[in-house]
């Protein structure tokens, strides 16, 4: 049986990397070149996750590939030219048909793959990642603050002069709406079934993938002043799923 290596010396990993640095260089400067190679990473790490010695290592790709690509578009420069370049040769490397272990096998093959990674955290990158991921984080906390105010402002301009007495998320792309003409209800008081449609690829955009994350941004949005509500609404956004016992509590009028 082939016997395959599984340590690797400084020497032999940084000669690897380097050997790819030219490569790298290319790619950073050309936008076109670097979606076609972020594409190419994308449809890796699907299959990666499911390698063990790569898998844990499946955030920090990640969170390698979108300083990249914040720094190619040119949103985020706190970080060194350098940094970048051995980013994208070691992330090059991965892709290589060729490593430093021939007739790669599966998870022994890839060692070498996760050596370099290691080798570029242990750089210093990993301090620049988290660098990254902070500044990510908090531009998406100030984006998502803006998206509340619009979509509460854009419920309100939907709704009219009626008055929100409950609110149902749908699917991930349709708001249901239970509307009353009149603040003041009763338990005869007829209600009005209004929908709301979003793009889909608002929640995607900001991270908001799970059902969960969806319903507390929902929530926090229908909590801001701009919507009026029934009086005793309970002012709480259910999944649909989570609604069906409580329509009987609403008298839904024909349009």
């Amino acid at each position: 049986m082939k016997k395959y290596k599984t340590s690797f010396s400084n020497e032999e990993l940084h000669n690897a990397l380097h050997s790819k640095e030219s490569e790298a260089k290319d790619i950073i400067e050309n936008v076109d070149k670097w979606n076609a190679f972020k594409s190419k990473m994308t449809c890796f790490l699907k299959k990666a996750e499911k390698i063990p010695v790569l898998g844990g290592m499946i955030d920090d790709i990640e969170c390698m590939i979108c300083v990249v690509d914040s720094y190619v578009k040119k949103e985020y420069k706190e970080i060194p030219v350098s940094s970048i370049i051995s980013i994208v040769a070691s992330l090059v490397y991965v892709l290589s048909p060729i490593d430093l272990i021939s007739d790669a096998i599966p998870v022994v093959g890839y060692l070498d793959d996760a050596a370099i990674i290691f080798l570029v955290l242990n750089f210093g990158i990993d301090k620049d990642l988290e660098k990254y991921r902070n500044w990510n984080e908090k531009n998406r906390q100030t984006a998502l603050a803006k998206l509340k105010i619009a979509m509460s402002s854009e419920i309100k301009e939907y709704i009219g002069e009626g008055y929100l007495a409950a609110m149902i998320i749908g699917t991930v792309d349709n708001l249901k709406m239970i509307v009353s003409e009149s603040a003041d209800v009763d338990e005869w008081s007829e209600y009005r079934i209004k929908e709301l449609s979003i793009p889909l690829n608002v929640f995607d955009s900001y991270s908001l993938e799970r059902e969960s994350d969806i319903l507390q941004f929902i929530n926090e949005v229908i909590e801001l002043d701009q919507i009026t509500w029934t009086n005793g609404a309970e002012k709480v956004a259910y999944l649909e799923a989570d609604f069906q016992d409580k329509w009987d509590n609403y008298i839904i009028g024909e349009e």
